[in-house]
């Protein structure tokens, strides 16, 4: 081609699959109970799910996994024996939004959980929320 337009540049590109966890930071919360209170019921939002783990330890890893965010006092460890546990969980969602997570969960025909989350924007509560739908 004689002209300065040149070639139209053809490119590959790969599949990449975004989860919720890319857009939030782990942050530790020394006291879980004070720091849920502090964000009030405001923007607070619960749904129920029935996920597909046979035990609670297997639902507490893969939880944590996939929403990214930091399991608070010990609760990642469920005690030997139990049929129901509270993981409680906190991060910073991208923007600089706080976020916390209250899950409770409970054997069943795999396991069933309660999810609780109260951020400080509206949006990251429903997008926290509707991630694990």
């Amino acid at each position: 081609p004689d002209s300065d337009e040149g070639y139209d540049d053809e490119y590959q590109l790969e599949d990449i699959e975004v989860a919720v966890a890319d857009y939030v930071q782990r942050v530790m919360k020394g006291n879980f109970g004070a720091a849920w209170e502090e964000l009030g019921q405001e923007n607070e939002l619960e749904d129920t799910f029935s996920l597909p783990f046979k035990t609670l330890e297997e639902a507490v890893k893969n939880i944590v996994v996939y929403l990214g965010l930091q399991p608070c006092e010990r609760s990642d460890k469920v005690p030997e024996g139990k049929s129901s546990h509270t993981l409680l969980l906190s991060g910073v969602f991208r923007g600089g939004h706080q976020v916390l997570v209250r899950t409770k969960l409970a054997l069943s025909d795999g396991v069933a959980m309660q999810l609780t989350v109260r951020a400080e924007d509206s949006m990251v509560a429903e997008i926290m929320t509707t991630a694990v739908a």
